[in-house]
């Protein structure tokens, strides 16, 4: 099978060209420690009909030329040696997981009270590396985003995440973890906190209430998802609670959303969309309402039931009728001159991060697209608010506005290749 890079401009780089001009320009970007993700046999050598057809759900409502752009969305992950339709049969994937790389250039530093979270991770960790302009796409249909929310923890729609840092003299309370009624999923292990952590919970209690503690002494991280206090322990009760994951790590791990990769190199922290003098220095993610049941890095899972099973949101039709696998990149397009659409700061700096590095999908949920943050709406009050007030129409509309009306890519992973 001959690889093929489809450029923003329509062009086709071919596997001569490839090697030469589109693998370079990665893996010069990233350090010599960091082990190539392999490429995978049966990317290579099975039918792409019917590997496509593992991760297609009979029935599913898609239109004739949103099936034309999930073949050529499957097709382009084939030519670059990565099957999406891999361990199809397992919603969470130790095949996929035993794949990771296992080497990487170690962070600079250890976290701190003061360190950016999103920023901690190994400098090979894909989320902190500009998507290259020679490199594998493939154009969403127009319109396939329309409606799209900018969560906050506090204010706002109240569903971001929470953060919370511990310090030495902090106590280790116990995480509890246990999904709903199943007691086979139980688990329980102890974790350095803020015996104040509850006060980071997200203020919509109806949400996620996911939750995000990091430990400085021990450099690791844990992401809770609905997240509630054990008043008897002091610590948190989750219906699932991530194991501590090392900061000295690719962030491939170690999150409580369906795909399982963390949360932390994507989030959009206090301070980075407001920042003057400097754009967002990772990648961006959330969920979206349209979910495919197949999985690219950093994924190594999805929704429990996705190749079966109905939208949760509406209650009818499929959930699978995604073009975008889980772990897949929706890039902004990148001709686009966001400093000419009179944007203000936080929309211009989430709009700059999706156009560099690129929006990760996570998880499903209800609207188009969800951007994660760890923000406090009231950051946004002086640049319209979230949603518009005397200083402007409001970032959200902003984001939404430019997102849906223009064109958006599909990228190959930002890893290294062989």
């Amino acid at each position: 099978m001959q690889a093929t890079a489809t450029l923003a401009d329509g062009s086709i780089l071919s596997s001569n060209e490839i090697s030469l001009n589109v693998v370079p320009s990665i893996n010069s970007q990233l350090s010599s420690a960091l082990t190539p993700y392999a490429n995978q046999i049966s990317a290579q050598q099975s039918s792409p009909a019917s590997l496509l057809a593992k991760v297609n759900t009979p029935g599913a409502s898609l239109t004739s030329n949103e099936l034309a752009v999930r073949q050529s969305v499957f097709n382009m992950y084939l030519n670059w040696g990565i099957d999406p339709s891999l361990d199809a049969g397992n919603d969470i994937s130790t095949v996929l997981t035993n794949l990771e790389p296992k080497n990487w250039q170690a962070p600079a530093s250890k976290i701190s009270a003061n360190s950016s979270l999103s920023m901690a991770f190994s400098p090979d960790a894909p989320y902190y590396h500009a998507i290259p302009t020679a490199w594998p796409k493939v154009q969403l249909p127009s319109g396939y985003i329309q409606q799209l929310q900018v969560n906050a923890a506090t204010g706002g729609d109240g569903i971001g995440y929470g953060e919370t840092v511990a310090t030495a003299s902090d106590p280790q309370l116990t995480v509890t973890s246990q999904w709903y009624s199943d007691k086979s999923t139980l688990k329980q292990f102890p974790f350095r906190m803020k015996k104040t952590w509850n006060a980071s919970l997200p203020t919509l209690t109806e949400g996620d209430s996911h939750v995000i503690f990091a430990d400085p002494t021990t450099n690791t991280f844990i992401s809770t998802y609905k997240t509630t206090l054990n008043n008897q322990t002091g610590g948190p009760n989750a219906l699932y609670a991530s194991s501590p994951t090392s900061f000295n790590s690719l962030g491939d791990a170690g999150g409580s959303i369906a795909a399982e990769f963390a949360e932390l190199p994507l989030m959009v922290q206090p301070g980075e969309a407001t920042n003057p003098t400097q754009p967002i220095g990772h990648a961006i993610g959330g969920p979206v309402g349209r979910t495919w049941a197949a999985r690219v890095y950093p994924a190594v899972a999805r929704d429990a039931g996705m190749m079966t099973s109905a939208n949760s949101c509406t209650g009818t039709g499929s959930a699978n009728t995604g073009l975008v696998p889980y772990g897949g990149v929706i890039q902004l397009d990148p001709k686009v001159d966001l400093t000419k659409l009179s944007l203000s700061l936080p929309a211009l700096r989430i709009l700059q991060a999706m156009q560099t590095y690129g929006y990760y999908v996570m998880d499903f949920g209800c609207g188009d697209m969800d951007i994660y943050t760890a923000i406090p709406e009231s950051e946004f009050e002086r640049y319209g608010g979230m949603y518009g007030n005397v200083n402007g129409p409001g970032v959200q509309n902003e984001v939404q506005r430019v997102i849906s009306s223009n064109a958006l890519y599909v990228v190959a992973p930002l890893t290294k290749k062989q």
